[in-house]
């Protein structure tokens, strides 16, 4: 137990033994046929001092139960109770205090737990589970870990043993599958410091796939209208049909493995969950933009990428001129193929190509876009910078135009034993042909006592009308 507010808890508590002690072998003295007024005045300070400290510990303990039941969302009802003798009291006293077991300490500042906190949770978890050899249920592992938290110990074995041996009574209500989605939605949000992906994705239209496993959208086609037209007194209004093309996002495995040694398990729980956050957020967000920023067709496999059936262009001029008309290229090119219906337009760029947009000098050395590109827009439109955008290449598209589909639920396995090919772009089998080629370079997980975790999820996206994204590369002039 640490912290103010629990030391404070400590020491009233202690307090008020020492007071409890003193008043019984104060009353030890008296001499209750003949009492004397100091005496009955010390008794009288006593119990007032007792009352005082015992009306204090009762508000600190209020303050205690309303932290704890805003930071970890569990009833401080529900704990069990331990006895000041456990603690090596020896007075006779009888006070109660909560067991705290795994959960923060309540004097500690509230830790903000987003919903995709749970998925990192639900690793780190099967991480120690199998660092054990699975000696032990994996649920018993959880609750060893984060506590008796209904809300975590729900969705999390929903996430690690797709609820395989989580209560009935939790399962059978609607909210456990509603905040799984949630989580799964916020898990994509995470995303956004390292991936394109999210950041359209906020800005287009999101689904998920629920129990029906197609996503099915209309999609306007541009080459007719319903526009209405000015007609002479009595004559026929024009009968125009508009066409819709539907598109159907089918589920597409993702997947991304990353690999860490098996001392992983051995350290705090704290830290294994950073370690995990960091690795899983980096390496899906490199995944899911490498194959959204190719040139690749959809196929049964894999969406298209965005520069599939887009407008390139080249950049010629290697001044603050040349910059400009970049941008006026881009932009004339998607208020062409939108007809002028620009919902959501955003430059996607890499970091080094978004400096050198705000150190482009006039001739006389002035930085007209360095201050507008500081507050993340060029142009007045926003800006999306990511590492994983190659360098040299400016995108410029309608993210209103972009539509995705996620499943319900990631899946994630946890193996010691594999071999793989570490390749982060364009892995191989491991051998192939008669006369085996074998890929390199390859790590065995058993010989380098090594753990991998792999992450399947269903993801699919397209765009509704065509012509929504214009880039300029692979060389920018003036970068």
């Amino acid at each position: 137990m640490s912290g103010p507010l629990a030391k404070r808890i400590e020491d009233t508590q202690a307090r008020i033994v020492d007071f409890t002690d003193q008043l019984n072998k104060h009353l030890e003295t008296i001499d209750d046929e003949n009492p004397d007024d100091a005496a009955t005045a010390i008794t009288d300070e006593l119990t007032s001092k007792i009352d005082a400290q015992e009306k204090a510990l009762a508000a600190l303990q209020r303050a205690e139960k309303s932290i704890m039941e805003r930071s970890n969302g569990v009833s401080h009802d529900r704990l069990p109770a331990l006895h000041n003798e456990d603690r090596g009291n020896d007075r006779g006293s009888e006070q109660l205090m909560p067991i705290r077991g795994n959960h923060r300490p309540f004097a500690a500042p509230a830790e903000k737990i987003r919903p995709s906190d749970y998925i990192f949770k639900a690793i780190a978890v099967d991480l120690k589970s199998f660092g054990e050899k699975r000696s032990r249920p994996i649920l018993d592992v959880l609750k060893e870990t984060y506590g008796e938290n209904d809300v975590i110990r729900t969705v999390m074995a929903r996430l690690v043993t797709k609820a395989a041996a989580i209560p009935a009574d939790t399962t059978t209500s609607g909210w456990a599958d509603t905040l799984v989605q949630t989580v799964i939605g916020d898990f994509i949000q995470s995303l956004m410091p390292y991936s394109v992906y999210p950041q359209l994705a906020a800005k287009g239209g999101s689904f998920t796939y629920g129990r029906n496993g197609v996503v099915s959208l209309p999609a306007r086609n541009t080459s007719t209208t319903v526009a209405g037209a000015f007609i002479a007194q009595g004559a026929p209004i024009p009968v125009r049909q508009g066409a819709f093309t539907p598109i159907t996002l089918t589920p597409k495995k993702m997947g991304v493995i990353t690999t860490m040694t098996r001392e992983i398990t051995e350290h705090s729980t704290p830290s294994i969950e950073a370690i995990v956050r960091q690795a899983m957020l980096e390496d899906t967000g490199v995944a899911l933009d490498t194959i959204l920023l190719d040139t690749g067709a959809a196929t049964t496999t894999r969406p298209a990428g965005l520069k599939q059936g887009s407008t390139q262009t080249a950049s010629v001029t290697a001044t603050i001129v040349g910059f400009v008309a970049d941008m006026k290229t881009l932009i004339g090119a998607l208020i062409t193929a939108t007809k002028g219906n620009l919902r959501a337009p955003v430059w996607i760029m890499n970091p080094g190509d978004v400096l050198a947009a705000s150190l482009q000098q006039t001739t006389t050395g002035d930085t007209p876009f360095r201050d507008e590109v500081a507050r993340g827009t060029l142009a007045g439109i926003p800006i999306i910078s990511s590492t994983v955008v190659a360098a040299d290449v400016m995108y410029l598209m309608d993210a209103g135009d972009f539509i995705t589909a996620t499943g319900d639920t990631p899946n994630f396995s946890v193996s010691d034993q594999a071999v793989l090919h570490m390749e982060d772009t364009t892995p191989a089998a491991l051998s192939t042909g008669t006369t085996p080629t074998v890929a390199t370079p390859i790590r065995s997980l058993w010989q380098t006592d090594t753990m991998a975790i792999r992450m399947i999820m269903d993801v699919n996206w397209a765009m509704r009308r065509s012509g929504m994204v214009v880039w300029i590369g692979p060389a920018l002039a003036w970068n």
